[in-house]
């Protein structure tokens, strides 16, 4: 009876740490999981952290356009990557490593958080916009997620006619012609935002002047 339960509380000491084990080990690789690349196939892209762009803003837009799977754990590879260089007036800070703001960066959604990290800890290239900042602090333009944003051609390439022309004419630009115009040579025209002027009536289109 004695050796009965030495063998059953042995059982038990050794089921107890065997789940442990288990336990540990899941909790390991998902915290390993979390540095990740997203992708395993994407173009690499120029990134701007402006003047006056916060710790939290950088790591919440990589985070909202793909490029990091945990904000959490890419914050702990900012503050633990080498930082051999000191950085500029107005630097971000996480532990003794800088983040230079008014900067880019060439990054990718197949980095994964420990080597982005490296990137914006060491490799910024300073860019103040004294020409004028780009409206998207990404170059190409990217959707939310990730996906590149589609070039103007892409995004009118429905447009066949001068109706369809007409109905795209918007915040992308686009132009009709003047009535005046119409009345002295009974012709409208439409300019897509694309640049391809239609004409009324005519089937194609040609390259706008100046388009």
């Amino acid at each position: 009876m004695k050796k009965t339960f030495i063998y059953s509380h042995r059982f038990i000491i050794l089921f107890v740490a065997i789940l442990i084990g288990i336990l540990l080990f899941a909790l390991c690789k998902n915290w390993q999981d979390k540095f990740t690349a997203p992708r395993k196939e994407a173009p690499l892209v120029q990134f701007r952290i402006g003047k006056d762009t916060t710790l939290t803003a950088v790591i919440g837009n990589l985070h909202y356009y793909g490029f990091i799977r945990d904000e959490k754990a890419f914050e702990y590879a900012l503050g633990h990557v080498k930082d051999p260089i000191a950085g500029l007036e107005g630097a971000l800070k996480i532990n003794n490593n800088t983040v230079d703001t008014q900067a880019t960066y060439k990054i990718s959604q197949t980095m994964n958080a420990w080597q982005l990290a490296e990137v914006l800890v060491n490799r910024g290239t300073f860019s103040d916009c004294s020409h004028g900042c780009p409206d998207s602090i990404f170059d190409p333009e990217l959707l939310p997620g990730g996906n590149l944003a589609p070039t103007i051609t892409e995004k009118y390439e429905w447009v066949k006619t001068y109706e369809d022309c007409v109905k795209a004419i918007g915040h992308d630009g686009g132009q009709l012609s003047s009535e005046q115009y119409y009345q002295k040579t009974g012709i409208r025209k439409c300019v897509s935002p694309d640049s391809r002027e239609f004409t009324e009536g005519k089937e194609g289109w040609v390259k706008a002047i100046g388009g």
